[in-house]
C-alpha cells in the first residue's frame, strides 16, 4: 500500500516540478494533494511518529523561509519546502537535505555551460534563454527531484531494514 503513496507522491512531485519550469510557480491545488495524500497515508498506514514528520516539515520550512527572505526562492517553492518535509519523513529529509545541495550545483554548472549544448529551437531551450535573460530559475525542479530520491531512498531503507 506504501508504494501506491510513493508512486502517485513521485508523479505529483514531476508534474509540479514541470509546472514550476513553465510557469515560475507551483499552484496551491499541487499542494494541497500532496497533504491530502500524506493525510490519506496517515489513515491508510498508521505511523505512531507521525509527529517527527511535522518536525522535519518545520524545520524544511523555516530554511525555506530564509531563503525567500533573501530572494533566492520564491513562496510556492516554501511551501512546496514544507509539504516535502511531511511526505518524506525524518529519514528521507536526511537524504533529501543532503542531495538538493548537490542537485542545485549541478544546476548551477549547468547553466554556466548551457549555452555550448543549446542548438536547435526546441521550447525547452527557447524557455531557458527566457529564464536566464530575466535572471529567475526557478528551484521548483531541482527540490522536486531532490525530493523524489528522497522518497525513493528512504522506502528502499525501510525495506532493507525488514
Amino acid at each position: 500500500m506504501s508504494m501506491a503513496f510513493v508512486g502517485t507522491e513521485i508523479l505529483i512531485l514531476g508534474y509540479l516540478a514541470h509546472l514550476d519550469y513553465w510557469n515560475l510557480r507551483i499552484p496551491n491545488r499541487g499542494i494541497f494533494s500532496l497533504l491530502a495524500l500524506w493525510v490519506a497515508q496517515l489513515y491508510w498506514v498508521p505511523n505512531p511518529l507521525w509527529y517527527q514528520d511535522l518536525i522535519a516539515a518545520t524545520v524544511l520550512f523555516m530554511v525555506g523561509l530564509a531563503f525567500w527572505r533573501w530572494r533566492k526562492i520564491n513562496a510556492s517553492e516554501v511551501k512546496l519546502l514544507l509539504v516535502a518535509g511531511l511526505i518524506l519523513g525524518v529519514i528521507g529529509t536526511i537524504i533529501f537535505a543532503s542531495s538538493l545541495p548537490i542537485i542545485l550545483t549541478l544546476q548551477r554548472l549547468f547553466l554556466l555551460t548551457w549555452k555550448r549544448h543549446a542548438s536547435g529551437h526546441h521550447p525547452f531551450w527557447r524557455r531557458l534563454r527566457i529564464l536566464v535573460s530575466k535572471g529567475r530559475v526557478p528551484a521548483g525542479p531541482a527540490i522536486a527531484l531532490a525530493a523524489i530520491i528522497g522518497l525513493i531512498g528512504s522506502q528502499l531503507i525501510l525495506i532493507t531494514a525488514l
